[in-house]
């Protein structure tokens, strides 16, 4: 921790010398406070500068104006610790990581659990994609910092919780064209009313991509709907639903330095000899209904039903074709109530959920990119069922107690199809009770000035996937087990001069039983537990708000992620080495100007400290910096206007990596990130 200790203060005051915002574009810079922004992703009404925990909330025209609209890692990647790759690889998904939890995903998203507009994208395995999220129909994101099993069960790095546009109170339509280096192309139509009690919001996308490596490109369609009715005086029912078609995504692979160094567009010999590639259709529907019981009690419940389609040709023979059609659906309820305790403010929150994963599951031979003989056949499901509790109680004006439990029973069985002479039966069961808590508390030392602290623990089990037996076989790995983890968090957040706000935390979180990807053949990636690891670190955001139209953000993030205990199957010894995949370090500025009458334009920069490929350390990739920049101009025609943008990736044509496939055999650990990059777009609307 010396490290840490010598540089936060060098860190923190960088940031506050060149004084970075985390503003509100609608805050006026001369009024007296800051308009409150609140949050949901904690289960309950509060704001964020109340809540005792490290959360962030992201306005969706903040990170779509005038960007590609490709992948969630523009929005995430402003935040403190949290990073997110793998951006370009859209066969493999966007990786995310919260605090160090996630990196070790080979695909999608781990560790972190993930909702759109109240309904769960996290799969009751603790699996989640992004790729069915509309970043053009992004209307905010909030994401919760820390291992908050207490919320949402079955997860040890945090939240991502995504709202989508919503009716606006007058009619707006809007059509969009893009088009950009290495064969990007991105149409989409949009269309939202309020009418009376009811309203609606629809959104239609279509992404094509040549890609900037070999073999990378991609195709894709989207629809977002959502659709809201009042009912009664205070009720409200809203209707979600969403649409992914992506029937034809390649999978250029991770190749050796050299091979990097030589032809950065490179992709590697195996994915083009056996046509790495995935196709991939997702259909959501859900309802939403909202209601007040009498003054101080509301209710929330939600039914959802989701069904994917999948199939990926991964780059060897055997078992190299991966298909399943699943099914996911449940529902939740929760009630908020608003009281008095021993005479004191006191707000609790009960719910349940239910969430049940069933995944008719096949794997075949892989014969040149072509489907050769079935090798296995599974039904798998997992249920979770979770009980919860949150609740606020203000122990005086200034000092508030957030305390949380929630139970958490989840099961997992394998009903293997396959069964011959040769291949017994591997069918089995894996059942999980797990408690899940969290304190905290809050204490205004003056007026929008909070200092806070808390602690939690979380658990995460093995997906699906991750419990793949080594030795070959179907069914369960037996000696694969959850991951546990305890955080301890303090920090500060507040507001500066009517114009500002800043967060500030430090945490430790200890980790029991570490989830850790290995590879030893060059073929399917398996996993094992580690002993202990251990992550530290310093976060800061800070906001400035200089004047109605130009405005800063900065973030920094200085933290340590390391094995304590680790011996691996072969006996290796990694105690004290770094979690591979992870930087330690990372910096994000940016400075934006708009005018709604005239246009906008942002220039922002980023700065990844070093990685290390593997568990041994023994690859070391260097630190970076990306300076991205766009440029819009607006022409207002009445209640119409037309607006031209400009922008441009990786300004100073960096030569870095979008992804480090962690522990990969043969080194080939790298996937090179696209150059230079230019693109523009028309934005029409009425």
């Amino acid at each position: 921790m010396n490290r840490i200790h010598v540089l936060r203060c060098a860190a923190v005051s960088g940031l506050l010398a060149s004084s970075p915002a985390w503003a509100q574009a609608d805050t006026a810079a001369g009024s007296e406070t800051l308009a409150p922004i609140e949050v949901e992703s904690v289960r309950l009404n509060t704001e964020v500068l109340e809540t005792p925990a490290a959360v962030d909330v992201i306005e969706g025209e903040d990170v779509t104006r005038g960007r590609r609209k490709t992948q969630l890692d523009d929005a995430l990647n402003r935040t403190p610790g949290v990073y997110a790759n793998n951006g370009s690889n859209f066969a493999q998904n966007l990786r995310v990581s919260i605090r160090g939890f996630g990196a070790r995903s080979a695909f999608g998203v781990r560790g972190v659990r993930v909702r759109v507009d109240g309904i769960p994208e996290t799969l009751p395995d603790g699996q989640a994609q992004t790729d069915s999220i509309d970043l053009g129909a992004i209307e905010r994101l909030e994401v919760v910092r820390g291992p908050f099993s207490a919320l949402y069960g079955n997860a040890t790095g945090g939240v991502i919780d995504v709202t989508t546009t919503a009716p606006s109170d007058g009619p707006l339509d809007r059509g969009e064209l893009a088009a950009g280096s290495n064969g990007y192309r991105r149409a989409s139509v949009s269309s939202a009313r309020q009418l009376d009690d009811w309203g609606y919001a629809i959104t239609a996308s279509r992404l094509d991509l040549d890609g900037y490596r070999e073999h990378s490109e991609v195709e894709k369609n989207q629809l977002t709907g959502k659709f809201e009715r009042a009912v009664g005086d205070t009720g409200t029912l809203r209707l979600i639903t969403r649409v992914l078609d992506a029937p034809d995504t390649l999978d250029p692979g991770g190749v050796t330095r050299a091979t990097a160094r030589a032809d950065r567009g490179a992709a590697r010999d195996a994915n083009l000899d056996f046509d790495a590639r995935q196709s991939a259709s997702q259909q959501t529907v859900g309802a939403v209904y909202e209601d007040q019981l009498g003054d101080s009690q509301s209710y929330q419940a939600n039914l959802f039903y989701t069904n994917r389609d999948f199939i990926q040709f991964l780059p060897f023979e055997d078992g190299g074709v991966v298909t399943y059609d699943r099914d996911f659906f449940g529902g939740g309820l929760q009630t908020t109530r608003f009281d008095t305790l021993f005479g004191h403010e006191n707000q609790l929150v009960t719910g349940v959920d239910v969430n049940v994963q069933q995944d008719d599951r096949q794997r075949y031979d892989n014969l040149g990119g072509d489907r050769g003989v079935l090798g296995l056949d599974e039904d798998q499901q997992a249920t979770s069922v979770g009980v919860f509790a949150q609740n606020v109680f203000s122990i005086t004006d200034d000092l508030e107690l957030t305390t949380g439990l929630r139970y958490d029973w989840l099961d997992f069985d394998i009903d293997d199809a396959f069964v011959t002479a040769t291949d017994p039966d591997d069918s089995g069961s894996r059942t999980y009770r797990e408690l899940s808590a969290n304190a905290g508390l809050s204490y205004a030392w003056a007026a929008r000035q909070r200092v806070y602290a808390n602690v939690a623990n979380a658990f995460e089990s093995p997906t699906f996937t991750e419990f793949a037996d080594p030795a070959g076989n179907g069914g369960f790995n037996s000696e694969l087990e959850p991951q546990k983890a305890t955080q301890y968090e303090i920090g500060a957040k507040g507001e500066i001069a009517a114009r500002g706000r800043y967060q500030l935390s430090a945490f430790w979180i200890d980790v029991r039983d570490e989830l850790v990807v290995f590879n030893d053949d060059g073929r399917r990636d398996f996993y094992e537990n580690s002993g202990e690891s251990r992550r530290r670190g310093l976060e800061a955001k800070l906001a400035w708000q200089f004047t109605d139209r130009l405005s800063a953000t900065g973030s920094y993030t200085l933290a340590e992620y390391e094995y304590r205990e680790f011996v691996d199957q072969s006996g290796n010894d990694y105690a004290d080495n770094r979690l591979p995949g992870l930087p330690e370090e990372t910096l994000f500025g940016e400075l934006a100007w708009r005018d709604p009458d005239i246009g906008y334009a942002s220039l922002n920069a980023r700065w990844i400290g070093s990685i290390y490929a593997d568990n041994a350390n023994d690859s070391r990739i260097g630190s970076y910096a990306v300076v991205d920049g766009r440029i819009g101009k607006t022409i207002p025609a009445g209640r119409e206007s037309l607006t031209v943008y400009l922008g441009i990736d990786n300004l100073l044509d960096k030569d870095y990596y979008d992804n480090i496939r962690i522990n990969a055999f043969g080194g080939r650990y790298f996937e090179p990130a696209p150059d230079r990059t230019f693109y523009a777009g028309l934005v029409y609307e009425l």
